[in-house]
C-alpha cells in the first residue's frame, strides 16, 4: 500500500448517491471507507495478496465505469443461469433486491431477507458481523456504496432442511457499470446450515465488487458453496470473510468458472479453539480467462484445523493463480493446517501460478503444502487407448476426472448437476458429458 495519500474523488463515482432518507450510519460507513482508502490506497501489484491479478485491466475499467442500475429480470432467466435448489432464494440484480424473484424465508429457524427488513432484534448480529477492519481498498469501496445486503440469521440450535439460495445477477447496462453486491451470513450457536451463493450474469461487459461476510457460533456448522458463472466479458472481484467461534465447523466450495478477469479471495480467521474448516475449489478457464485465487486461513486459537485443496484446468491462452496463505499466530498450539493446489495445463500457451505462504509463528504445528503444475499423464493415457478407448474420448475421462474430485462433492445434487452442465458446454474437452463418461469408466471397470 501507499504511503502518501491517495486520491480518493475518482472512486466516488463508482458508488451510488446516498438517498435522502439514508440513516447516519450509512453516511458514516462511507466516510470511515473513503477515510481508509486515502490512508491505505488500492491494491497493487507489490502487495502480496494481489500479486498476480492483472492490475491494468482493473484501472481502466474502474476509470470507465459507473454505478449499476436496477433492472427486472424474468424467472426463467434467473434459474436458467443459477439453477433451482429447493430452497428459499433471494436475488439481487445489480445489487438491488428483486421481492418479485425472491422467496424469502422468515420463521423463527431461519431468517433471510433483504438488510432492509432485518428484524429490529437482530440488527445487532448483523452489525457485529460488519464490524471488521477492512482488507484492501475494494473491500473499504464495497462498503462506501452502502448497498443493501443479502442477509441469512440462523437461529442457535436451527437447522436448515433444504439450502438457501443467494443469487447476486449482473444485468449490464449499455456502458459499462459497476455493482458491489453484499451477503451477511450469521449462524448461530450449535445450528446447522446449508447455503449456496451463485454470482452469474448476462450477457455484456460489467465491474462486480463483491463482499460476504460469515460468522460461525461456537458448535456451528456451515456448508457453503460459492459459485462463480459470470459472463465472459465480466470482471468479478470476489471477497468473503470467514470468523470461526470454538468447536465450529465450515466446509465451503468454489467454483469459478465465468468472468474474463475474476478474483477470490476467501480468508478464514479462528477465534476459538477446535474450529476446523475444509475449503476446496476448481477453476476452469478457456479463451483467455484470468483467475485469482488468494486462500487465507489464519489460525489464532489453538487445536484448529484447516485444509486447502484447489485444483485449475487451464486451455488456450488463460492464466490461473493461486495463494495459499496459512497464518499461524505467536502462542497458538496444536495447530493442523494443509494446503493443495493442482493444475491442468491443456495448451501450451495456458500459463498457471501457484504460490505456497506461510507464516508460522509457534512450534506445535502439523503443516503440509503441494502445488502441481503439468499436462495429462501420458501412462493413463497409454492405458485407455490400449483398452480400446478412442484418443478424444480417453483425453475427455481424464479430464472430467479430474475436475470431479472437486464438483462430485457438491451438495444438492441440483447444483451438482448445474456445475456439470456448464463444465460441458464451457469445455470443449468434456463436451462429451459426464454420464456417457461414466458410462464408459464402468465398461472399463467390468472389462
Amino acid at each position: 500500500m501507499t504511503n502518501t495519500a491517495f486520491e480518493v474523488a475518482p472512486l466516488e463515482r463508482l458508488v451510488h448517491p446516498l438517498p435522502t432518507e439514508s440513516a447516519n450510519g450509512t453516511a458514516a460507513r462511507r466516510s470511515e471507507a473513503f477515510a481508509w482508502i486515502a490512508e491505505h490506497g488500492m491494491p497493487t501489484r507489490h502487495d502480496e495478496p494481489w500479486h498476480y491479478s492483472p492490475h491494468n485491466e482493473l484501472g481502466t475499467a474502474m476509470g470507465n465505469a459507473a454505478p449499476a442500475q436496477a433492472r427486472s429480470v424474468d424467472p426463467s432467466t434467473i434459474e436458467s443461469l443459477a439453477g433451482q435448489h429447493g430452497g428459499p432464494r433471494l436475488v439481487f440484480v445489480n445489487g438491488f433486491y428483486s421481492a418479485d424473484l425472491s422467496d424469502p424465508a422468515t420463521s423463527s429457524e431461519v431468517w433471510c431477507g433483504p438488510g432492509g427488513q432485518v428484524p429490529s432484534e437482530q440488527h445487532s448480529l448483523v452489525e457485529t458481523a460488519e464490524a471488521r477492519e477492512f482488507t484492501d481498498g475494494f473491500h473499504a469501496l464495497n462498503r462506501a456504496d452502502g448497498g443493501e445486503a443479502a442477509v441469512v440469521i440462523a437461529a442457535p440450535g436451527s437447522t436448515t432442511d433444504a439450502p438457501i439460495h443467494i443469487v447476486h445477477l449482473t444485468a449490464p447496462g449499455d456502458t459499462l457499470e459497476v455493482a458491489h453486491p453484499r451477503t451477511v451470513i450469521v449462524i448461530g450457536q450449535n445450528a446447522s446450515a446449508a447455503i449456496i451463493e451463485s454470482f452469474v450474469g448476462l450477457d455484456g461487459a460489467a465491474l462486480r465488487n463483491t463482499d460476504t461476510t460469515i460468522s460461525l457460533g461456537a458448535d456451528a456448522t456451515l456448508t457453503h458453496h460459492r459459485v462463480q458463472t459470470e459472463a465472459g466479458e465480466a470482471i468479478h472481484i470476489g471477497h468473503t470473510d470467514v470468523i470461526q467461534a470454538a468447536n465450529s465447523t465450515l466446509m465451503s466450495t468454489s467454483v469459478m468458472f465465468g468472468a474474463r478477469i475474476a478474483r477470490n479471495a476467501f480468508r478464514v480467521e479462528f477465534t476459538g479453539e477446535h474450529a476446523t474448516a475444509n475449503l476446496s475449489g476448481i477453476q476452469v478457464l478457456n479463451e483467455g480467462q484470468r483467475h485469482d485465487t488468494m486462500i487465507t486461513a489464519d489460525h489464532r486459537a489453538s487445536s484448529c484445523y484447516s485444509d486447502q485443496e484447489f485444483k485449475s484446468v487451464i486451455e488456450e491462452r488463460s492464466r490461473s493463480s493461486f495463494s495459499g496463505h496459512i497464518i499461524v499466530r505467536p502462542g497458538v498450539v496444536d495447530t493442523d493446517a494443509h494446503q493443495t493446489n493442482r493444475n491442468l495445463l491443456l495448451s501450451p500457451n495456458g500459463q498457471a501460478d501457484t504460490r505456497p505462504w506461510l507464516e508460522i509463528f509457534a512450534d506445535d504445528v502439523r503443516c503440509t503444502h503441494g502445488a502441481t503444475v503439468g499436462r495429462l499423464d501420458d501412462e493413463a493415457l497409454f492405458y485407455l487407448r490400449s483398452r480400446g478407448i478412442e484418443a478424444d474420448l480417453a483425453r475427455s475421462m481424464l479430464i472430467d476426472a479430474f475436475i470431479r474430485e472437486v464438483i462430485d462433492t457438491v451438495k444438492p445434487k441440483s447444483l451438482r448437476d448445474h456445475l456439470k452442465a456448464i463444465v460441458a458446454a464451457k469445455h470443449a474437452e468434456v463436451s462429451i458429458g459426464h454420464d456417457d463418461l461414466h458410462r464408459e469408466a464402468k465398461r472399463l471397470d467390468a472389462s
